[in-house]
């Protein structure tokens, strides 16, 4: 089966990136991190045999920007992050069997994780991955079906129980892979935490062991 994995990312000089994070670290570094966690989590996705990965880039007139070229590029559209998501799942969803969106601030996933997701969507009946992450969100998001637009829109976002709301919404639509929780990054607190995940990682990629060395050099 044909599938589609794609990384949501933001560019940095053309929309506020980690904005909580530069308070503490300053804004070139918070840039630089995010820049450094999308190479990582590219790297990552492209390791999937068969599987067509994209970057959903925030901004149109970024679709060509040098911090894009490793992967074809789609415009995440407008609206707030639920029209956002909507707009790239169902566009691949055009063209592929099934699709999964992930984020660019989760460079501790690893291919086995996204196999798991990959392989369960592989499959002609309905069915869907999701995977929390700690702050009451999620990292990952796949499904092989259509999904209407207002489940995507009428969950609230960036709250303590929006994987909970997207999740009771989307389980109505098939069968439901739940995937390991994970953490993402928007404190300082976060990023130690990363730091020691990574270290931990038994066979990161080279842009996974980048990260670690950049964490490393801010001496957090």
């Amino acid at each position: 089966m044909s599938g589609a994995i794609a990384v949501f990312v933001k560019t940095p000089g053309l929309s506020p990136v980690k904005t909580r994070l530069a308070v503490k670290l300053g804004q070139q570094s918070a840039e630089a991190f995010h820049l450094a966690s999308a190479q990582a989590v590219s790297s990552v996705v492209q390791q999937l045999s068969d599987i067509q990965a994209y970057y959903a880039v925030a901004e149109q007139s970024a679709l060509n920007h040098n911090y894009w070229q490793a992967l074809p590029c789609l415009w995440q559209g407008e609206g707030g992050l639920g029209a956002r998501m909507a707009h790239i799942y169902q566009r691949l969803l055009a063209k592929h069997d099934f699709v999964i969106l992930v984020g660019a601030d989760i460079p501790q996933m690893t291919l086995p994780m996204l196999f798991s997701a990959s392989a369960w969507l592989s499959d002609n009946k309905p069915q869907l991955a999701f995977a929390p992450s700690d702050d009451g969100g999620f990292w990952l998001f796949g499904g092989n079906c259509n999904i209407p637009q207002t489940i995507w829109i009428d969950v609230k976002y960036s709250v303590a129980d929006t994987g909970d709301q997207f999740l009771e919404k989307v389980q109505q639509l098939g069968d439901v892979k739940i995937l390991d929780s994970l953490r993402d990054v928007d404190e300082l607190s976060d990023l130690i935490l990363l730091q020691k995940t990574l270290f931990k990682l038994k066979d990161p990629v080279p842009e996974q062991q980048a990260l670690i060395h950049f964490l490393d050099s801010l001496s957090i």
